[in-house]
C-alpha cells in the first residue's frame, strides 16, 4: 500500500514518469506499467497524459490528497515507535513492598522521573513478596523490588543488603543481654534470649515473617506473640512504645518517632542479612527504560551503603 502511494505521489510531484522513476530508483517502463495497472484496478484515471507530462485528474487530486494524509500518519507512527525505542516515551510497571516504597524508593523514583519525564511510570504496592511474585508471573508487572526466593520462572538482580535487627524496648530485661563484638555494627544478642519474651509479629505469609520463623525454629525459640500486623513499620512503632520485641530491616530504624528509641541488636552467627533484588520474568526482554531503572536502583543503593 505504501509503495503504491509513494509511486503516485512521486509522479504527481515530478509531473513526469522518467523523473519520478529516477527518484524512486526503478525503471521508467516499470513505473508506467504500475500506474496503468493501478488505474485499471481502481476504475478511474489518475493522470492525463499530455505529451511527456502527467497531470492529475480530479480523481487523481482526491487520491493524492488522501495519500498525503496516509503517509503523514505513517511518518508520525514511525516517529512514535522510534521514540518508544529510544525510551522518550513508554510505560514501565514497577511493583514494590509497602515498606520499600516508603524507605528505599523515593530517591530512585525521583531520579527516574527527572530523566524520563515522558515515560508513564505505574507503581503497584503490596504487603507480601508472594503477591508481587504472582503479579510478575501473570505479566501485570515489568519489574518488582522484592526479597529473592528462587521462584520458578523468575530471575533476580540483587542490589541491596542490610541486617535484620532485633528491636528491644528499653523496659525489657533483654536490653542488658547484648555484648560488643568487633564483627557487629550493633551489640550482639543470642536470639535464644527471645524465648517467651513479648513479641510483635508480622503476618505469617510475609517474607520477613517466614525468615524469622526459620531462625526461631533453628534455635528452638518460641516468643510470646502479643500482636500480628501487616506493616513492618507498624511492628517497629509498636516496639518503640514498649509492647514487645520485633525483628525488622535496618533501614526502618532511621526515622525514630519517640524521644527514647528502643535498643537494636545484631543476632545470628554470622549476623542475619536481608537481601533485596529486582525480580523479573525469565522471558523478559528489557527495554532501555527498564535497563536504566535497574541501573538507577543499583547506583542509588551503592551510594546509600557506601
Amino acid at each position: 500500500m505504501l509503495k503504491e502511494l509513494s509511486y503516485v505521489l512521486a509522479v504527481a510531484e515530478k509531473g513526469n514518469v522518467s523523473r519520478a522513476a529516477e527518484a524512486l530508483f526503478i525503471s521508467q517502463p516499470s513505473l508506467s506499467r504500475y500506474i496503468k495497472d493501478l488505474e485499471n484496478r481502481l476504475g478511474v484515471q489518475l493522470f492525463q497524459r499530455i505529451n511527456n507530462r502527467f497531470v492529475l485528474t480530479y480523481a487523481g487530486e482526491k487520491y493524492v490528497e488522501t495519500a498525503k494524509k496516509i503517509t503523514d500518519l505513517y511518518d508520525s507512527l514511525e516517529k512514535d515507535l522510534s521514540d518508544i525505542h529510544e525510551e522518550l516515551y513508554g510505560r514501565l510497571k514497577i511493583g514494590c513492598a509497602v515498606l520499600r516504597m516508603s524507605y528505599n524508593m523515593p530517591t530512585i523514583l525521583k531520579a527516574f522521573v527527572n530523566k524520563y519525564p515522558n515515560v508513564e511510570l505505574q507503581l503497584y504496592e503490596n504487603y507480601t513478596t508472594k503477591g508481587l511474585e504472582d503479579m510478575l508471573l501473570r505479566g501485570e508487572l515489568d519489574l518488582a523490588i522484592i526479597n529473592p526466593r528462587n521462584v520458578p520462572h523468575l530471575k533476580y538482580i540483587p542490589f541491596f543488603e542490610e541486617e535484620l535487627l532485633l528491636v528491644v524496648p528499653r523496659s525489657q530485661s533483654l536490653t542488658f543481654k547484648g555484648v560488643e563484638r568487633p564483627d557487629c555494627k550493633y551489640p550482639w544478642i543470642d536470639i535464644r534470649q527471645l524465648h517467651n519474651q513479648p513479641y510483635i509479629a508480622l503476618n505469617p505469609e510475609q517474607s520477613i515473617a517466614i525468615r524469622t520463623r526459620e531462625i526461631f525454629e533453628e534455635n528452638h525459640v518460641v516468643p510470646s506473640t502479643v500482636l500480628r500486623v501487616k506493616s513492618v513499620e507498624s511492628v517497629f512503632r509498636l516496639a518503640e512504645v514498649g509492647l514487645g520485641c520485633a525483628v525488622i530491616p535496618e533501614s526502618v530504624i532511621k526515622i525514630p518517632s519517640v524521644p527514647q528509641p528502643p535498643l537494636f541488636f545484631s543476632f545470628g552467627s554470622p549476623v542475619v542479612k536481608w537481601t533485596l533484588a529486582i525480580a523479573y520474568r525469565e522471558d523478559t526482554v528489557f527495554s532501555n527504560t527498564a535497563e536504566e531503572f535497574i541501573n538507577l536502583v543499583a547506583r542509588t543503593s551503592e551510594s546509600v551503603q557506601a
